[in-house]
This record gives C-alpha cells, sequence and structure tokens, in this order.
C-alpha cells in the first residue's frame, strides 16, 4: 500500500514500499495525482510489469546525444564520427529538450517525415534511426524502458512526399 503525505512545500509524496520491488517515491501537486499514481505503480508492480522510469525521465535527448558524441563516435571509423556531429546538432535543436521518457516513435517520425518533407534525402533523415539507437543504448544501460523503434513512413506518404517535391 502506498503512503501518500503533504510536503512543507504544499505538495503530496507518493511513497510506494513493496516487498522484492524497490522503494518508489515521486512528488505531486495534487493529492489525487499522488493516489492515482500509486495505484497505477501498484498495479504494475503486482502484474510483474513496473519498470522504473526515473532515469529515462531525467535524461534529456541533448544530453544523451553528447555522451554518445562522447562515448561512441569515438569508437567508430573516423569517416563516420565526422558525420554524427551535424546530424546530432539538428537532432538537439529540434528535439534535444525532449526527455527520453517522452520521445516514443510517432515523435521521432514526424521530425523523419518533417525532414522529407523539407526535400532533404532519405539518408539525410538517417539521424531518427540515430536516436532510436541513442535511446535504445540508454534504456539498455539504465535499465529503463520504453519504445524506441520509428515506424517507416508508408507508400502513400512516400508518394505524397515524391509529389510535394515534384518527383
Amino acid at each position: 500500500m502506498a503512503t501518500i503525505r503533504k510536503t512543507p512545500s504544499a505538495t503530496w509524496k507518493a511513497v510506494i514500499r513493496k516487498r522484492g520491488w524497490p522503494t518508489v517515491i515521486k512528488t505531486f501537486r495534487t493529492k489525487r495525482d499522488a493516489e492515482d499514481w500509486a495505484r497505477r505503480t501498484e498495479d504494475e508492480m503486482v502484474r510483474g510489469v513496473y519498470i522504473d522510469r526515473a532515469a529515462s525521465e531525467r535524461m534529456l535527448l541533448k544530453k544523451a546525444l553528447e555522451r554518445y558524441e562522447a562515448e561512441v563516435c569515438p569508437t567508430k571509423r573516423p569517416s563516420t564520427a565526422r558525420r554524427e556531429k551535424p546530424a546530432s546538432a539538428n537532432l538537439k535543436a529540434v528535439l534535444g529538450d525532449y526527455s527520453l521518457a517522452a520521445i516514443t516513435p510517432d515523435l521521432v517520425a514526424g521530425y523523419r517525415d518533417q525532414r522529407l518533407e523539407e526535400g532533404l534525402s532519405a539518408s539525410t533523415c538517417a539521424s531518427s534511426s540515430r536516436c532510436s539507437r541513442i535511446c535504445t543504448r540508454w534504456r539498455s544501460r539504465s535499465g529503463a524502458s520504453g519504445s524506441s523503434t520509428t515506424r517507416s513512413p508508408t507508400s502513400a506518404s512516400r508518394r505524397h512526399i515524391a509529389g510535394a517535391t515534384g518527383a
């Protein structure tokens, strides 16, 4: 059972202590939000599907990209490593302020589709798969979860994009 307490700063803190699980604590503005979150989280624990998303909620994509550039790019061939920086810069500009937990396949696919509509080639838009790789790498190292795959454009959207560019 969760314990919900009012803090001195007039927020509500939900604490869940369940045998076999780490203690989970989260703070909310309203008591109702705390109760709802605690109920959902305990239910996930009972069903065995609970995954702590705190690390993914704290890590922004731009920080993950910087870490990727520092740790992964040096292990790649020099020509590949040189291409990574400009591609990462565009991702940082557009999606950098999202937490890794907030990045969804639809968000990344929308970014990719926007770049395709701007007339960029599919290989230039490969940064969406880079974003997917970075999210996957972070989730596997941090033990976090979430979907990180992107959907391919449908043939209809390819026709639309081709028609928009006059191809």
